[in-house]
């Protein structure tokens, strides 16, 4: 929650989180929103550190990449972007009172990026997957939430589903309004073309940089930019030129601070068959199977 809000906003803040299921659906709604045209950086990171490191102008591309980062592969990878906003209803429901609603209304107003929903998905699909997922699973974790060793075996893979919402706690008010609202939304104009650039993710170690208070498998970076088809755009990569684009930035992060996104801002979805802190083990079975050049003592019996 944003500290600096009046008391005003501040109630209508925690009247939105205190609404019953009914009552939410008969005051908000989404609204899409227009992305941006910009390449943007997603830290999905415990610790400012890393991503410091990574914008640090005084270091070389090379020495980054030996020293600090690893790169997951494949890069370019086209996603389809998916963002809405909550927008209080020109008719709420009568079940709340007068002053509630005009707190929803400050609220609202005063901090409209807060209640934010980004969701990249793969191209084939769209956001009715997403909902049926969502609701399939019954409750998505986050990626602050995960288990290690699942985490550690996530931080090498592209999702197929990345989620980014800005206030956490509103991510239920998101998923029952999905519900409603999704089919209504699979318009084509209301996704974006994106590449994933790239997703880099901290080194277990370095010969220069100390890692001691940060956890490398929990911090890793998105690097997405828009994508247009009819265009001859050349494919994107990690390399200097990127990095330099984010030069500015360094001076913004407390190199003290080692828990600075530690918040369930991120969901990632790795397999649509699967709970998103699982690895879905049959289809890891089966492959082993096909494997014929594993040696015996890799069989399972």
């Amino acid at each position: 929650m944003n500290n600096n809000l009046t008391a005003a906003q501040e109630k209508g803040y925690k009247t939105i989180l205190n609404l019953t299921d009914e009552e939410l659906i008969g005051t908000l709604r989404l609204e899409p929103v227009k992305t941006e045209t910009r390449g943007t950086m997603y830290e999905n990171c415990q610790s400012e550190r890393f991503v410091a490191a990574l914008c640090d102008p005084r270091t070389s591309y090379e020495f980054k990449l030996n020293e600090i980062f690893e790169i997951v592969e494949p890069q370019n990878v086209e996603y389809k972007k998916f963002t809405v906003k909550l927008i209080l209803k020109s008719h709420p429901t009568s079940a709340l009172s007068e002053g509630d609603i005009k707190n929803i209304k400050a609220y609202i107003d005063r901090c409209e990026r807060e209640h934010y929903l980004n969701i990249f998905m793969e191209p084939d699909l769209n956001i009715s997957d997403v909902t049926s997922y969502l609701n399939r699973v019954g409750f998505l974790k986050s990626d602050k939430e995960v288990d290690d060793d699942i985490c550690k075996i996530n931080i090498e893979r592209i999702p197929k589903v990345l989620i980014h919402i800005k206030t956490p706690e509103f991510f239920r008010c998101f998923h029952q309004l999905l519900n409603i609202y999704s089919n209504s939304l699979l318009n084509s104009s209301h996704y974006s073309q994106f590449k994933l650039i790239g997703k880099v993710f901290q080194r277990q170690g370095s010969n220069f940089i100390s890692i001691e208070g940060t956890i490398p498998h929990r911090n890793c970076v998105y690097f997405f930019k828009p994508f247009f088809k009819l265009s001859n755009q050349e494919d994107f990569i990690i390399n200097r030129e990127l990095f330099q684009m984010y030069s500015n930035t360094f001076k913004m992060f407390d190199l003290g601070n080692d828990s600075s996104n530690l918040q369930k801002k991120f969901y990632s979805i790795y397999d649509m068959d699967c709970p998103n802190d699982k690895i879905n083990v049959k289809n890891n079975i089966d492959n082993l199977y096909e494997n014929e050049s594993l040696p015996p003592y890799s069989n399972i019996e």
